[in-house]
């Protein structure tokens, strides 16, 4: 079993509102992650959220909602938050940003399957810098669920010789931050077919 993690409980402090609930392209950015999730190959997803205006949107998505009490203790909270509601069948784990609305479903499958053949790391990168999202083995549960902090998983990604870096174009990994990256991701919202 392949687990999905959405991460989808930050503050958006630089944006100035909850990116996660702005319209592109017909769609909330959430909306385009979860619904690339659903139709891939992850066996299970779990949704970390903090505000319940993501609950009513996804409520009646095939997903498994997880409250981040604890979103203001930074990106580590709301990876031990959805590691820790893992089925006992997962043998693996993708970590999803909710603000990569042009990370498609072919892309979370191309992930899986190197995954399937190596058992390995599988990291996304572009120009072989390590970016989201990340596969992690069951190996290292144990260690993310005692991450701290805004790491997450970049200690254990770090130490790990044996990773598959994936290489993909940048736009697939744009993620918001600012209202300067919503204006670029929406410059390639048209690129966005595979959903």
């Amino acid at each position: 079993m392949i687990s999905g993690v959405v991460l989808a409980s930050g503050f958006s402090s630089r944006f100035g509102s909850d990116k996660l609930l702005i319209d592109f392209n017909g769609k909330k950015v959430i909306s385009w992650v979860v619904d690339s999730c659903v139709g891939s190959l992850l066996d299970e997803i779990i949704v970390v959220y903090r505000t319940p205006e993501l609950v009513d949107l996804l409520k009646d998505y095939p997903v498994k909602l997880v409250e981040n009490k604890m979103a203001n203790s930074g990106m580590s909270a709301s990876v031990r938050m959805g590691v820790s509601v893992l089925s006992s069948e997962s043998q693996a784990c993708m970590i999803l940003m909710g603000d990569q609305p042009l990370f498609g479903r072919e892309d979370i499958n191309l992930m899986i399957r190197r995954f399937m053949l190596d058992r390995c790391l599988i990291v996304a990168s572009i120009d072989s810098k390590r970016k989201n999202p990340v596969i992690f083995p069951r190996i290292y549960y144990k260690k993310l669920l005692s991450s701290l902090g805004d790491k997450g998983g970049r200690d254990i990604i770090d130490c790990d010789s044996n990773k598959i870096m994936i290489e993909f174009d940048y736009k697939k990994l744009l993620d918001i931050d600012t209202a300067h990256d919503f204006k670029q991701l929406t410059e390639y919202k048209e690129e966005k077919h595979d959903v």
